[in-house]
């Protein structure tokens, strides 16, 4: 299990890499945008679709599975007295899975929305025809890679609720979901 862990913990810089870059790249353009809009009034007229098409799904998919590795996602905090205890892990397992269920629908239908779309080969009308099924790929890639996380989180959980030893951190480096404090 530990070898999975690292082969999707390097998937999951990866996927943060291209997610950096695809931050940068909304940033150079909204500035490179900006300057031709205003100076040279001539502005471009495809950032809007690039941007709002692919890059933000991108950004926002592509990193998804590390921010729950460590524990970035938003987290309500009411039980942390049962922290440590048998009936959060019971909890935890449960709202897990509940989202993995969530989690794969949410995969089905974006891939089949976006073989759909590719074999259709739609494409949104304006200056530039952007094809539709990136977005696709980059949201089933993101889902996919974060229920791979949700399982082992869950398989964590599982463990140490029947081998009935606390769940706690290993070494300095967060478990799949872990808080961070």
């Amino acid at each position: 299990m530990a070898g999975l862990d690292r082969l999707i913990g390097a998937l999951d810089r990866l996927f943060l890499y291209l997610a950096g870059a695809g931050l940068f790249t909304i940033m150079m353009v909204i500035v490179v945008d900006v300057v031709l809009r205003y100076f040279f009034s001539a502005p471009l007229s495809w950032s809007f679709d690039l941007i709002g098409m692919y890059l933000v799904t991108l950004v926002f998919f592509l990193a998804l599975a590390d921010t729950f590795r460590r524990g970035a996602h938003i987290k309500v905090d009411l039980f942390d007295v049962l922290r440590g205890t048998r009936l959060l892990l019971a909890a935890e397992i449960i709202g897990y899975c509940a989202s993995l269920l969530l989690f794969a629908l949410i995969l089905h239908q974006m891939a089949i929305n976006g073989i759909e779309a590719f074999l259709a080969n739609d494409v949104v009308d304006g200056t530039i025809p952007w094809p539709t099924w990136p977005p696709y790929i980059f949201g089933s890639v993101g889902v996919g890679l974060l229920i791979i996380r949700v399982v082992l989180a869950t398989i964590n959980r599982i463990i140490a609720l029947l081998s009935g030893r606390p769940f706690e951190q290993k070494g300095g480096d967060q478990l799949a979901g872990e808080h961070m404090e």
